[in-house]
């Protein structure tokens, strides 16, 4: 399907996100790519990962930001020549791009079951909330894509997600959160916008700071 959803957060903040349903040739069929895109999609030999990078493009599309105007610093993230803010996600089937005035993180993940396994590796010791009730494979993953979105937007090396990162409880449902970051002895305030669908969940994260 084309864009499935498109969400203003703001006059100068909106979120795009993309159901990833069409064949590989039907998601490059409108797409023209510059060099350098040429050279990022070689990379990509399944074919999952090919329609993944299809559909932000597609995305980028319907935002109207073209091709040239887009590379990618030394940490891999996403810049603008026009100084707009611009973030990307990918998981499976659903793909997704924030982008607005000032820096933001975003991140998408399909709910799998896997991400018990690897919780204890980000969540911090005050995020046992998530595992109380019901819903604990979406919740955890949720915190996932809110400590992602707070790593792309922070732009820093070395950060420990289970020690520097932490999301405020939150209702399994809700629309927003809070978060904080630990650097040296400093420590930043994020808000979070949640996206909560049957298949996937995602965070946006703002700093409170700026």
């Amino acid at each position: 399907m084309p864009l499935a959803n498109s969400i203003v957060i703001s006059d100068d903040l909106k979120i795009l996100i993309w159901h990833i349903e069409e064949s590989l040739e039907e998601l490059s069929s409108n797409i023209r790519l510059t060099v350098e895109d040429l050279n990022r999609l070689k990379k990509h030999k399944k074919e999952i990962n090919q329609k993944e990078f299809f559909a932000i493009r597609n995305l980028l599309l319907s935002a109207d930001i073209s091709p040239e105007n887009l590379f990618y610093n030394p940490m891999g993230a996403p810049v603008l020549k026009s100084g707009k803010k611009l973030s990307i996600s990918h998981s499976k089937t659903v793909a997704g791009i924030a982008y607005g005035s000032n820096p933001v993180g975003f991140d998408l993940e399909c709910y799998q079951r896997k991400i018990l396994n690897i919780a204890p590796r980000f969540l911090h010791l005050e995020e046992d909330f998530v595992k109380k009730g019901t819903n604990e494979i979406e919740k955890i993953t949720l915190v996932w894509t809110a400590k992602e979105a707070l790593y792309k937007v922070i732009q820093k090396d070395g950060i420990n997600f289970s020690d520097q990162l932490l999301v405020a409880p939150f209702e399994w449902g809700a629309k927003s959160g809070t978060a904080k970051v630990f650097i040296s002895d400093k420590i930043f305030h994020f808000s979070l916008i949640f996206i909560v669908e049957k298949t996937y969940c995602g965070t946006l994260a703002i700093n409170k700071n700026l």
